[in-house]
C-alpha cells in the first residue's frame, strides 16, 4: 500500500528548498556575461510590453520589457548575439553584432518608431564602457588568444594584466611546463583563485595554485580580475576565470599544430663572467603542441555537445656547470574536455562538463645547483602502490539555470575536483615511482665542489579532493525611477589534502669541506599528514541605477574551518631509538569568521556616457590553506639533524659514523627527550583571525574614438592581520619570545674573500651585526601560529591603460603600471632584531620594500625575489590589407628583480623556528637588481579558404625577437658559498614557432 509522506519531512524539504532559492555562492566564479537593455520610442519615452528576442549562442530566448521599458538576458555564454524588439503598431528593430564577454555587461538601447511597420536592422557593438564595472583587470577574447603571440598558457596571459608580476619570462612556451609564481597589487599568489567554467579549483594544498594544466585552444575567453566590488570575490589576489568553448547549432571544429626546436632558435651565448663555470645555458630543445576540438548540435535548439583533446611536449635544456652532462627538462601535458549543454525549456538551461589533465615532467628543478639525479620526475597520475589504486586529476560539474517570470534568475551547481600528483627523484635511473626512488642510495648536498643537490633526493605524493555546491540568483525590480538588481547567496566548498614524503634511506646528508658533515634523519614517511578545510559563505548585494549614477553595495560573510586528521609515522631504521614510530588523533579548533563590505560608484558623464568616473571601497579576506592548517600535525616534516663522519666515503650515514654523543643538533616535529610520544609543537592561537585587505580604487576612463578608450586606475591597499609563527617558551602559556630575549652577537656575520669565495658584489668583504639569544635562553621548541602585531603593508599603484576593440582590421590593449609596496614594522612586529631575509624581505626593517621570494632557496626559481616599481605590456593585432595577413605583437617589460644577498649564521636561532639565520648584507633589499628584461614577440598568420566554411591558417611566431639574454636570477643562497652570485638563469634566446590551424 502506498504511504503518504511524513508532514514533518515535507516541512524540512520545503524549508531547505526555500533556503536554496534565496542563496548564491560566495565564490568568484564567472563564466558568463549579461545583456541589459531598454526599448524606447523615438521621442525617448519608454515602451513596456515590447517582445525582445535574443539569438546567437544556443537556442533563442524571449522576454518582455517591464513598466520602465527595461529587459535583460543574463548568464549568457560568451559569443556574438542579435536582438529583435517588436511591438504592434511600431514594427520591429534588430540589433546585431553584440558581443558578450565573461563578467561583462553590454548595455543596449533600442528605438521603435510609431506607425512604422517595416523592420529596421542596426549593426553596432554594445557601448565600449561598462557602467556596472568598478573593478580592475583585463578580459581576453578568443580572437586575442589566437592572434597575439604568446607561450600559450594562462600565466603568460596573466602577465598582460596591470599590476601582476611573474617570477619568470616565458619565451615561446619554454616555461609552460611548470606553474609560475606571481604577485598582484600587494597580494601574493597564495591568495589567488582559479575558476574554470564556474568551478572553483584552487589547490588548497599549494594555496593559490591550480591542480591541473590546460589545453589553450579550449578557451573561449579569459577574464583576470585584480580588484573590485563584486561580493563573489573573496580574496585580494588574482581571480582567474576561464570559460571553455561549447557546442552551438553550427558544427564547428578546430585542429592545431605548433612546433619549435633548436634549429629554429638563435645560438645561446654564455656571459663572459659565467664562462668559467657554465658549459650551457637554459634553452629550448623542442616544443610541440597539437590538439583538436569539435562541437555542434545533437538536437538543434535543445541539446549541444563539445569536446577537445590536446598533447603538449615541452623539452628544454637547463643551465649546467662545466662538464659533459646536459640537463634535460622534459614535460608532457595531456588534456581532455567534454561539455554538454541543454535547453529543455525556454526558461531552463543545463550544463554538464568534465575536464581531465595530466602532467608528466622529467627533470623538474634541475639547475646548476640541483643535479639531474636529484631532480624530480612528476606525474599528475597518482598511484597508491600498496593498494594498486589509480586516479587522474578531473573536474566535473552539473549546473542548472531556471528563470522565474522575467525578473528572477537562479542557478544551482555541484562540482567535484580530484587533484593530486607525485614528485619522485630521478636517482640517476629515470625513476617515476616512489618505490624506485627509495630503492637507491640517499641524496646529499655537495658543498665541496659546489654541485649542490646530488645523487638522489626525495619522493612526495599527495591526494587533494574537493567538492563544491552553490546556488546563484538575481532579482530585478524598480523603486521609483531607480532600477535594482539584487544578488544574494550561500555556498560551500570542502577540500582535503593527504600527503606523504619519503627519503631514500630515510636520510639526506650534507658533505662539507674539512669533513664537518651532517645528516638529516627522517621518519619512515618523513611527512605523513592529512588535513581538511571547509569554506562556507554568503552575500547579498544590490546594483542600483540612478540615471547616470550606478551604485553597487554588498556585504559578504565567510566562515572557514581547518582541522588535522589522524595519522602515523614509522621509525627511522638507522636511529630507531632516537626516532621511533608514532601515531596521533585529529586536531581541531581553527576557525575564521569575517564580514566584508563592498561599495562601488560609477558615474557616466553626458548623455552619450562616453566618459566614466569610478570609485570603490572593498574589504577582502585571505583564504585558509595548508601552510596554516597543517603545521600542528605531528606528521609535519619530522626530522633530526646530526653531525657524522663519513668514514667509508659513501656519503651515507651509518650508525657507527653518527655523532650520537653530541646528539641531534636541530630537529623538527619531535622531542629528542621523549621521541616515542607524538609531539604537537605548533598550535593555533585561539584568537587568531584571518588576514584582511582594505582596498580603495579611483578610476577614469573615456572613449576617445569609436571603439577606442583610455583611462587610469589608482589603487591603494592596506593589508593587515598577517599570520606568523612565534616561538613559545612554555607550551600553551603564551610566553612568547620577544626582542628582549636577544643580544648583539660578539662577532658580526661576515664574508671574507678567499681564492674560491668572492663575496660578490662585496669585493672587499662585508661584516654585518646580528643578534643571538641571550645566555640561558634556549632555542624555541614550541610555536604558536598567531597574528603578527605591529605589522602591516601598504600598496599603491597607478595603472594607465588603453583599449581598442577589434574593428577596422585592428585591436589593441596596452598598460603601464607604477607601483609601490611597503611593509611597516613596529617594536612588537619582529622577534629577532637582526635584519634577516624573510617572507617579505627584511624581517625587522620598517618602511622597506616588500620582496617576495619565488622559492625557498632551492629549485629552479629559488633565486627570484619579485619586486618591480614599474612594468608595461602592449598586445595587438592588425589585418594587413591586400595580402590579408594577420600581424600580432606582444611586448612586455619591467624593472629587474632585486638580488638580496645574505650571510648565513648557524646557531643564531631567530625565535621563529630555526637554528640558522640569513642576515641581509645590506639594509635596502632592492639595492642590487638584475637588468631590466624586455620581451618582444611578433606573429604573421595567413588565412586560406580551402573548402566552403573550412579554412587553413599558416603562422610564424617570433619570440624574443631582440634576442636579449637578460640575467634573470643568480644564486643568492648565501655569500660564503663557492658558487655564490653565479648566474643560474638567463632569458631564453630568440626562437621561431611554426604553426598550422584548420577551422571549419
Amino acid at each position: 500500500m502506498k504511504r503518504c509522506p511524513n508532514p514533518r519531512f515535507l516541512a524540512v524539504i520545503v524549508a531547505a528548498l526555500c533556503t536554496l532559492l534565496f542563496a548564491v555562492s560566495g565564490f568568484a566564479q564567472f563564466e558568463s556575461g549579461n545583456i541589459y537593455g531598454k526599448v524606447q520610442a523615438k521621442d525617448g519615452s519608454v515602451l513596456p510590453g515590447v517582445t525582445v528576442t535574443l539569438t546567437g549562442v544556443g537556442a533563442p530566448k524571449t522576454t518582455v520589457t517591464d513598466a520602465q521599458g527595461n529587459f535583460r538576458f543574463i548568464n549568457l555564454d560568451p559569443g556574438a548575439y542579435a536582438l529583435k524588439a517588436e511591438l504592434a503598431g511600431y514594427g520591429s528593430v534588430t540589433r546585431t553584432g553584440i558581443q558578450v564577454r565573461v563578467a561583462q555587461n553590454a548595455d543596449v538601447t533600442m528605438t521603435l518608431n510609431p506607425s512604422v511597420a517595416e523592420s529596421i536592422t542596426v549593426t553596432a557593438e554594445a557601448p565600449l564602457l561598462d557602467v556596472r564595472k568598478a573593478g580592475t583587470g583585463i578580459d581576453v577574447s578568443k580572437v586575442e588568444l589566437q592572434n597575439v603571440p604568446s607561450g600559450r598558457d594562462p600565466w603568460v596571459i596573466m602577465q598582460q594584466t596591470p599590476g601582476v608580476l611573474m617570477d619568470r619570462i616565458n619565451v615561446g612556451g619554454n616555461e609552460s611546463g611548470q606553474q609560475s609564481g606571481y604577485v598582484s597589487k600587494g597580494a601574493t599568489s597564495d591568495q589567488s583563485a582559479w575558476n574554470v567554467d564556474g568551478v572553483s579549483i584552487t589547490d588548497v594544498g599549494a594555496l593559490g595554485s591550480t591542480p591541473t594544466y590546460y589545453d589553450f585552444d579550449s578557451f573561449e575567453e579569459m577574464q583576470i580580475t585584480t580588484g573590485g566590488s563584486d561580493p563573489r570575490i573573496m580574496t585580494p589576489g588574482v581571480q582567474m576565470n576561464f570559460v571553455t568553448k561549447r557546442g552551438t547549432n553550427d558544427l564547428k571544429g578546430n585542429a592545431h599544430w605548433f612546433q619549435e626546436n633548436s634549429s629554429l632558435q638563435a645560438t645561446p651565448s654564455i656571459p663572459s663572467e659565467a664562462q668559467s663555470y657554465l658549459s650551457a645555458v637554459n634553452q629550448i630543445d623542442k616544443i610541440e603542441d597539437r590538439g583538436i576540438d569539435l562541437g555542434g548540435p545533437i538536437w538543434r535548439d535543445k541539446l549541444w555537445a563539445w569536446g577537445s583533446f590536446s598533447r603538449n611536449n615541452v623539452n628544454l635544456l637547463t643551465a649546467t656547470f662545466i662538464g659533459p652532462q646536459r640537463a634535460f627538462d622534459k614535460t608532457l601535458l595531456e588534456n581532455e574536455n567534454v561539455k554538454v549543454n541543454a535547453q529543455p525549456l525556454s526558461s531552463n538551461s543545463f550544463v554538464l562538463t568534465d575536464m581531465y589533465g595530466d602532467k608528466i615532467k622529467l627533470g623538474r628543478n634541475v639547475t646548476s645547483t640541483f643535479q639531474p639525479a636529484a631532480g624530480f620526475n612528476q606525474s599528475n597520475v597518482y598511484r597508491n602502490e600498496s593498494k594498486g589504486s589509480l586516479f587522474n586529476p578531473t573536474v566535473w560539474k552539473a549546473e542548472d539555470t531556471q528563470i522565474f517570470g522575467s525578473s528572477l534568475y537562479l542557478t544551482g551547481m555541484y562540482s567535484e575536483v580530484q587533484g593530486g600528483f607525485h614528485l619522485v627523484s630521478d636517482a640517476g635511473a629515470g625513476c617515476t615511482t616512489l618505490a624506485c626512488t627509495v630503492s637507491f642510495p640517499n641524496g646529499y648536498y655537495d658543498n665541496v665542489t659546489g654541485a649542490g643537490y646530488s645523487r638522489n633526493y626525495e619522493a612526495y605524493e599527495s591526494v587533494r579532493p574537493s567538492s563544491q555546491a552553490r546556488i546563484d540568483g538575481s532579482k530585478f525590480f524598480d523603486l521609483g525611477s531607480s532600477n535594482h538588481e539584487l544578488k544574494f547567496g550561500f555556498g560551500y566548498r570542502h577540500a582535503g589534502v593527504n600527503s606523504l614524503t619519503a627519503f631514500p634511506g630515510n636520510q639526506f646528508t650534507v658533505i662539507n669541506p674539512g669533513g664537518a658533515d651532517g645528516v638529516d634523519f627522517y621518519a619512515d614517511d618523513a611527512t605523513n599528514f592529512h588535513y581538511k578545510v571547509n569554506y562556507q559563505n554568503a552575500y547579498v548585494g544590490d546594483t542600483i541605477l540612478l540615471g547616470n549614477l550606478t551604485v553597487q553595495a554588498a556585504l559578504r560573510y565567510d566562515h572557514q574551518v581547518g582541522s588535522v586528521q589522524p595519522g602515523a609515522l614509522g621509525a627511522n631504521p638507522t636511529i630507531p631509538d632516537y626516532m621511533p614510530a608514532v601515531s596521533w588523533n585529529s586536531i581541531s579548533g581553527l576557525k575564521w569568521n569575517n564580514v566584508e563590505p563592498r561599495l562601488g560608484l560609477t558615474y557616466a558623464l553626458g548623455t552619450q556616457k562616453k566618459t566614466l568616473l569610478r570609485a570603490s571601497y572593498n574589504r577582502y579576506v585571505d583564504q585558509l590553506g595548508g601552510s596554516t592548517v597543517s603545521k600542528p600535525s605531528p606528521g609535519y616534516y619530522r626530522y633530526e639533524y646530526f653531525y657524522f663522519t663519513d668514514l667509508n666515503g659513501d656519503k651515507t650515514a651509518q650508525r657507527n659514523e653518527v655523532d650520537t654523543a653530541t646528539g641531534p643538533v636541530v630537529w623538527n616535529a619531535i622531542d629528542p627527550n621523549n621521541p616515542a610520544v607524538p609531539q604537537i609543537f605548533y598550535r593555533w592561537d585561539k584568537n587568531i583571525s584571518a588576514p584582511t585587505t582594505d582596498e580603495f580604487i579611483l578610476g577614469f576612463e573615456t572613449e576617445l574614438l569609436t571603439d577606442f578608450s583610455v583611462g587610469v586606475n589608482g589603487t591603494y591597499r592596506n593589508l593587515k592581520n598577517f599570520t606568523w609563527t612565534v616561538g613559545e617558551k612554555t607550551q600553551g602559556s603564551g610566553d612568547l619570545y620577544s626582542p628582549a630575549d636577544y643580544q648583539l652577537a660578539s662577532t658580526p656575520a661576515n664574508c671574507t674573500p678567499t681564492s674560491s669565495v668572492t663575496c660578490a658584489p662585496f669585493t672587499n668583504g662585508i661584516s654585518v651585526p646580528y643578534y643571538v639569544l641571550k645566555p640561558g635562553i634556549p632555542a624555541p621548541t614550541f610555536f604558536v601560529i598567531t597574528n603578527r602585531p605591529d605589522y602591516h603593508q601598504t600598496y599603491d599603484s597607478l595603472d594607465f591603460f588603453a583599449t581598442k576593440r577589434l574593428s577596422n582590421r585592428w585591436m589593441l590593449r596596452g598598460n603601464f603600471t607604477l607601483q609601490n609596496w611597503k611593509q611597516h614594522v613596529g617594536p612588537n612586529g619582529f622577534i629577532d632584531p637582526s635584519q634577516l631575509r624573510g617572507t617579505y624581505g627584511c624581517t625587522s626593517c620598517s618602511n622597506s620594500d616588500v620582496i617576495i621570494g619565488s622559492g625557498t632557496g632551492s629549485g629552479a626559481f629559488g633565486g627570484v625575489y619579485i619586486n618591480s616599481k614599474w612594468a608595461y605590456n602592449i598586445t595587438g593585432t592588425y589585418m594587413i590589407p591586400v595580402i590579408e595577413t594577420n600581424f600580432g605583437v606582444n611586448l612586455n617589460g619591467r624593472q629587474g628583480y632585486p638580488v638580496p644577498y645574505v650571510i648565513r649564521e648557524v646557531g643564531a636561532a631567530d625565535g621563529q623556528g630555526g637554528g640558522t639565520s640569513y642576515v641581509l648584507a645590506e639594509n635596502d633589499v632592492t639595492q642590487f637588481r638584475n637588468p631590466n628584461p624586455i620581451e618582444l614577440d611578433l606573429r604573421l598568420a595567413k588565412d586560406l579558404r580551402i573548402w566552403r566554411g573550412a579554412g587553413l591558417t599558416l603562422s610564424v611566431d617570433a619570440f624574443n625577437i631582440l634576442n636579449r639574454q637578460t640575467i634573470l636570477q643568480r644564486n643568492v643562497t648565501r655569500l660564503q658559498l663557492v658558487n655564490s652570485n653565479y648566474i643560474t638563469e638567463l632569458q631564453s634566446p630568440r626562437v621561431f614557432r611554426l604553426g598550422a590551424r584548420i577551422n571549419f
